[in-house]
């Protein structure tokens, strides 16, 4: 092979080696029920996804410095109109197999989540390990470890809304440095996306309840968070609740269409 053309073919393959160390598209995402991978959420109406963890996949493998494995966990995508309240729930298919974890960032109008980036800026954990391989699940974008989901840096997540895990708290920092203690954490930095955040975490499930919720793009992770465990399957759904003024219109419009099913079969 001529020396020109081999100079020119190690340059193409060095810049595709590169560009696909940056590439947009780090993790994908899992499909709904309803087989897309993006999916929106009506008010009043509940969307729903089964998927399946390791055991340790979103805390307390030793291995990645007890932080979350993006490749062994799962991710979706979905989309919230204006809500009074978003309630989010990952349910193991075994209470004695997974202690599920849950964590969930704001994506706004720019979205759907574009995957982010692999090894934005040279991201390692004191671990040894790089992004999204190990990341930061637990603490706010521009913290370590999640350079490579942030907007304006690897990605285009706005803000980690908040987590809940099931499993044991973390002793001492993870190998982002981050804090990772059982039950559920509102992580919000503002109430531009979403007004408040609660929830619990017992036995086998996790459950985040988004307060006030702004019309916008939203993406999520599931793992597990026990690594004494086994792992194993969960359930996951996600329901926007009404507010009360549409709830009763709602509640009106059924017993209005009761009441003409009736009138209908009165005898003339």
């Amino acid at each position: 092979m001529p020396r020109v053309a081999a100079r020119g073919l190690l340059l193409s393959v060095s810049l595709l080696l590169a560009a696909d160390a940056r590439a947009i598209g780090a993790v994908g995402f899992q499909t709904w029920a309803s087989g897309g991978d993006h999916e929106a959420v009506a008010p009043g109406a509940t969307v729903t996804a089964t998927g399946a963890g390791l055991a340790g996949s979103m805390a307390g493998n030793a291995g990645l410095g007890g932080s979350a494995w993006a490749h062994t966990g799962d991710w979706w995508s979905f989309y919230a109109d204006g809500t009074t309240e978003l309630r989010i729930r990952v349910e193991a298919d075994a209470a004695a197999e997974l202690a599920p974890g849950l964590s969930v960032w704001a994506v706004g109008a720019n979205g759907p989540f574009d995957g982010g980036t692999t090894s934005f800026g040279g991201e390692t954990s004191t671990a040894g390990w790089g992004t999204p391989h190990s990341f930061n699940a637990f603490g706010a974008l521009g913290d370590a470890g999640t350079l490579w989901m942030q907007a304006g840096q690897g990605g285009n997540a706005q803000e980690l809304i908040g987590y809940a895990i099931a499993g044991p708290s973390l002793a001492g920092p993870g190998g982002w440095g981050e804090t990772i203690e059982n039950g559920a954490h509102d992580l919000r930095l503002g109430d531009d996306f979403v007004a408040g955040v609660s929830g619990l975490a017992g036995a086998g499930f996790v459950e985040l309840r988004l307060q006030g919720v702004s019309p916008g793009w939203f993406t999520l992770y599931a793992g597990g968070t026990d690594p004494t465990l086994v792992g194993g399957g969960f359930a996951l759904s996600v329901t926007s609740v009404p507010e009360p003024g549409s709830a009763l219109l709602l509640a009106g419009a059924a017993g209005g269409i009761g009441v003409l099913a009736h009138l209908r079969r009165r005898p003339a």
